[in-house]
């Protein structure tokens, strides 16, 4: 599965994969998309009104699925696109030799449509503590179509 694939079911019919929201208004951990990549903005800066023109917001993003940094400018008066953000807690049924994942929710609803992260030491991380017989957690986000594992945490039942 690739960071590009989008999945058929990702909302209902006319939904949308981002909503608006004034380029003034973000704050520093809020998400927002830039070039197209749902990201989590990590420093926000705003240039004081010109003669001639609008404050601009500086913004700098961390792409939540790659990591990659990625900058934007608009003016403090204009929207921007934000992505619906989820994430979901699934407990860890297993691990197949190819990293597809076995999944539970809490209504014991099983899925196995996802493999380890593409994040190497996580995906071994997780590989391990399976192994090693703990009862974990992993932490599925999904943004503007895509659905990938971003972590993990001990199950403390």
């Amino acid at each position: 599965m690739s960071d590009d694939e989008v999945f058929e079911n990702a909302g209902g019919v006319g939904s949308s994969l981002t909503y608006p929201v004034q380029a003034g208004a973000l704050k520093k951990g809020d998400h927002m998309c830039i070039k197209g990549h749902p990201c989590k903005v990590i420093e926000l800066s705003v240039s004081k009104t010109g003669k001639h023109g609008h404050a601009k917001a500086s913004i700098v993003a961390i792409d939540i699925f790659t990591k990659q940094k990625l900058e934007d400018m608009a003016p403090t008066t204009h929207n921007v696109d934000a992505p619906f953000v989820k994430s979901v807690n699934y407990s860890l049924m297993d691990v197949r030799e190819d990293g597809q994942l076995s999944l539970m929710d809490d209504e014991n609803n099983m899925r196995d449509d996802l493999n380890l992260p593409k994040d190497e030491e996580l995906a071994a991380e997780i590989r391990k503590q399976f192994e090693d017989g703990k009862e974990i957690q992993l932490t599925v986000f999904s943004a503007m179509g895509i659905e990938q594992v971003l972590g993990y945490k001990n199950d403390s039942r």
